[in-house]
């Protein structure tokens, strides 16, 4: 979209004025990549030019010899990124040894190795195979391995993406056999983005034989691209510490390969149409380069068997000779030896070339740790390696140089298009991408800061109240003044707060289990005892289930052969909390709990009443809506329980990522926001928002929230009724029609959660947005409370029976959970915040960013 009639372009989607220059905004379908059924996908127009350049490259690196030591053992183009010089021909043979060693461990018949390169990997694995189909871009090498006349083996020009391409599924229908085998080495970082490589994943996985793997080799961790560039940039140690790091930055964010993490591969896999799980060998070269510091291989196993439990041995703790104690460990069970400091980053620790002379004789495997790259595992046997994806789901940073190349070439478009339409060319020009996909790392931890300080400036504007009123912030902030909460000792009360609430409740809750004689010291009782006990109404049953599972997993109950429940010794609740009761000190921490974490008193009083109230909310005599909406107002109360630390900082953070998405995406920016309740989000949302062109559909499943919404926002918005436990697209959103789906604390209502992100999924354009918030841990004091606002009718379908949930009765999930959950749908999920170090995490709730994938 563009008022300058010079610059219409396709792979333009908006043009406007920065007082100095222009800012140029790429269009997201330009970047895409879109699965076609039985075919390759089809490739948005930059994606396309960047995979033609990497092909021009290779084709002459292949072309010009250098590096050829002979036929098998072709290193063209191998280089150190740092001196330019070819990597030692001792490591690269080394190299190619433990990669054939890691694809003949799975014992294949029938390989397709898709970029096969100078054929090093097909030397040496085709006299172990039935069947060997290799492909690559480059028409010199393809034509030079062909010639050989190996037998059963085949080499064909094709792209990564184009495993369903005629000439590749000529090939593999003559092996007789579905390969058993897909294997990517080295490849990978050639790739533009992560939507690539989920098309070509998917494709791998798909045409993969039963049991069979995925080798993605040779992979160049995104963790590692800080560490690796301050090793390249270090210099003589005479310069600024400043001066320094943003060098590192700069060639951090020039790199112009395809960087990925753990987490991003265990979500583009997730979202495949079969189960698979994934083990992460780790390199355990014996020379230290670049290739056996900042890398790693990934197996996919495909329709794999689940993952059986296996013992956790923490590295630090066995004892002061850990490898004697690894010795000692490798006959036992299987096993896991987690927390291994990896020599090459930490000096003075065990390199993984170490490790795996210390396993040498044993079944047994050298792996990363998926969340921190700078730490080792071992599995024991090696077939203990696989990992279930729930286990590696976490919001990635991969590092996508698709952004720095459409950049470059969006920029040479817009000069070329002023200069032919006789328009000076400004000397200002900014290209912008979408937010969310193809961005590198430095652009992602940018993005990730300032919406961490979108919201800290909110809380910065929330706490000076509490803090004149004497609380919150010492000291006080003026009225008025724009100040970012950037000191986290501000918020050291909000831990204990917690802790507060939850000790408060399980005192509550096993008073009144005693009180009732529901539960009895020295005596089982059986969990039908306790609900006739407790006269429980049959749609709070779910609740009180729920309530003994939490005492069981606090130990305040056991559970005997018989599934009988049993207090635990020394477990007998103290005071008059016993009969039901708050004591006057419980009510002043409940107040001093609520004013910390921001609440106003009249949540206090809520807590208080229900908590006082617990039999007659059990038996349904009084129902919790009229304790928290005492004078009938539910808009009212229902913004008392939004305002408080934890969403005032999400709410301004999930504003500001809406925000950014406006700026960066075609006019104007379609957004559905579900579940919108009494406004809260929203208001945020706008307020990221102000200025930016809009089509934002308000919605919720009650009339009442979108006739108040009306009237608070007015004809700004439009206002419909969507149900998250019904498809979007028979609802009436578009298919691919919203640009953001804000879901703030709505998901955990869902019956099935994975299928309303599908159905989420199904209206996102490509390259499209969820922002949602949710609560990633049970709080005791909304378990005992809140939660009765949670029962439905007699009869209606109890929430997450069919997702990770699974029944259980818990209404949240836990982060692991939610972030699988995300990527099983095709959202990969970029950004969530908190992050784990901030004591803004205590309260445990979340703003997750995912992408369309």
């Amino acid at each position: 979209m563009s008022d300058n009639p010079e610059l219409v372009h396709p792979w333009i989607a908006r043009v406007s004025g920065t007082g100095t220059g222009l800012a140029v905004t790429v269009a997201p379908h330009a970047l895409a990549v879109r699965r076609v059924p039985g075919g390759p996908p089809q490739l948005g127009d930059l994606v396309r030019e960047h995979l033609e350049h990497w092909g021009e490259v290779y084709d002459w690196t292949y072309r010009s010899g250098e590096g050829a030591h002979r036929p098998d053992f072709d290193l063209s183009g191998w280089r150190a990124t740092g001196s330019g010089e070819p990597l030692p021909a001792e490591h690269m043979a080394q190299w190619v040894d433990r990669t054939v060693e890691l694809v003949l461990r799975f014992a294949p018949r029938t390989v397709l190795e898709l970029g096969c390169g100078t054929g090093m990997l097909l030397h040496r694995l085709h006299p172990h195979l039935k069947g060997y189909v290799g492909t690559d871009v480059a028409d010199h090498v393809v034509a030079r391995l062909s010639g050989l006349g190996l037998p059963n083996v085949q080499v064909v020009r094709a792209a990564a993406h184009e495993i369903n391409s005629s000439a590749v599924r000529r090939a593999l229908a003559a092996l007789g056999d579905r390969p058993d085998c897909v294997l990517l080495n080295s490849v990978t970082q050639c790739f533009p983005s992560v939507e690539y490589l989920a098309a070509v994943l998917h494709d791998a996985i798909d045409v993969v034989g039963p049991g069979g793997v995925v080798i993605v080799g040779d992979i160049r961790h995104a963790g590692l691209l800080d560490a690796h560039c301050r090793v390249l940039e270090s210099g003589d140690g005479g310069e600024p510490a400043a001066a320094v790091a943003a060098r590192v930055e700069r060639r951090a964010a020039a790199d112009t390969e395809l960087l990925l993490d753990p987490a991003t591969l265990a979500a583009v896999a997730a979202s495949a149409d079969r189960a698979v799980t994934m083990s992460l060998p780790a390199k355990t070269l014996t020379e230290d380069t670049e290739l056996s510091r900042y890398r790693f291989d990934a197996v996919l196993h495909v329709d794999a068997e689940p993952v059986p439990a296996v013992a956790v041995h923490e590295w630090t703790a066995l004892g002061p000779d850990p490898a004697a104690s690894v010795r000692d460990l490798l006959g036992s069970a299987p096993l896991r030896v987690r927390g291994i400091p990896n020599g090459l980053l930490q000096p003075g620790a065990f390199p993984g070339a170490r490790l795996r002379a210390l396993l040498e004789g044993h079944d047994a495997a050298v792996l990363i740790d998926p969340d921190d790259p700078a730490l080792l595992q071992i599995a024991a046997p090696a077939a203990a390696a696989a990992t279930a994806l729930d286990a590696l789901a976490a919001a990635g940073r991969p590092h996508e140089p698709l952004g720095a190349f459409a950049r470059g070439r969006v920029a040479e478009v817009v000069r070329g298009l002023l200069r032919r339409g006789g328009a000076p060319v400004p000397e200002e020009l900014t290209v912008r991408l979408p937010s969310g996909p193809g961005h590198d790392a430095v652009t992602l931890a940018r993005e990730e800061a300032q919406a961490d300080r979108a919201g800290r400036r909110a809380l910065g504007a929330l706490l000076p109240g509490a803090a004149r009123a004497g609380r919150g912030v010492p000291g006080g902030i003026a009225p008025g003044e724009d100040v970012v909460l950037d000191d986290d000792s501000v918020l050291q009360r909000l831990p204990a707060a917690i802790e507060r609430f939850d000790e408060i409740a399980l005192r509550a809750l096993t008073g009144l289990m005693t009180s009732s004689g529901a539960l009895r010291h020295g005596e089982p009782i059986g969990a039908e005892h306790v609900m006739n006990a407790l006269e429980v109404a049959p749609r709070h049953a779910w609740i009180v289930r729920r309530w003994l599972a939490v005492l069981r997993q606090e130990r305040l109950v056991t559970l005997d052969t018989e599934g009988r429940y049993l207090l635990s010794p020394g477990h007998a609740p103290a005071g008059d909390l016993a009969g039901g009761h708050l004591t006057p000190d419980d009510v002043r921490r409940l107040e001093e709990s609520c004013a910390d974490l921001g609440y106003p008193p009249e949540m206090a009083v809520f807590f208080e009443q229900a908590l006082a109230r617990l039999p007659e909310l059990l038996r349904d005599e009084i129902m919790a809506q009229s304790l928290l909406f005492p004078d009938g107002d539910l808009l009212t109360s229902l913004s008392k329980d939004q305002r408080n630390v934890s969403n005032t900082y999400l709410n301004a953070a999930a504003g500001h990522v809406a925000g950014r998405a406006a700026g960066t995406r075609a006019r104007p920016l379609r957004v559905v926001e579900l579940g919108g309740g009494a406004g809260g989000s929203t208001a945020a949302a706008l307020e990221g928002l102000a200025g930016a062109e809009i089509d934002y559909l308000f919605t919720d499943v009650s009339r009442f929230f979108t006739m108040a919404a009306e009237d608070r926002f007015g004809g700004r918005l439009r206002y419909g009724l969507l149900d998250i436990n019904a498809s979007l697209v028979e609802q009436g959103v578009d298919r691919e029609g919203v640009d953001l789906v804000l879901a703030a604390n709505v998901l955990h209502c869902a019956r099935d959660a994975g299928r309303s992100l599908r159905w989420i999924r199904e209206v996102l354009a490509p390259g499209g947005l969820l922002v949602l918030t949710e609560a990633i841990r049970e709080h005791y004091l909304v378990l005992v409370t809140m939660q009765f606002l949670m029962s439905g009718r007699d009869g209606d379908p109890g929430l997450g029976t069919d997702d990770r949930r699974g029944g259980s009765g818990r209404v949240f999930f836990t982060g692991r959970e939610l972030l699988a959950e995300l990527a099983e749908a095709g959202l990969r999920p970029v950004l969530e915040l908190p992050r784990a170090d901030s004591p803004l995490a205590a309260p445990a709730q979340h703003l997750f960013v995912a992408v369309a994938v």
